[in-house]
């Protein structure tokens, strides 16, 4: 079952499946490549933020925060 990164809530973990590319979004992608966001990477919900339509998340070592929009490109198992 596929669920997009905001779905989770804090604490909740899943391995990205697959990067979205959606018209018009491409450059978003290309920034969640860049910072790492990449099928088969593991990423951690710490915060979540849903007024905001942001959260904080774990990747590897490293902690990011992103928006809503970039975070429903993500798909995870």
């Amino acid at each position: 079952m596929k669920t997009l990164l905001f779905q989770l809530e804090a604490g909740e973990s899943g391995i990205i499946a697959r990067v979205k590319n959606e018209s018009g979004k491409t450059g978003l992608v290309r920034n969640l490549f860049d910072m790492g966001f990449l099928p088969g990477t593991q990423v951690t919900v710490l915060q979540k933020f849903p007024e905001q339509e942001k959260m904080v998340v774990k990747l590897g070592l490293v902690q990011l925060a992103i928006r809503k929009l970039e975070a429903d490109l993500l798909e995870l198992n």
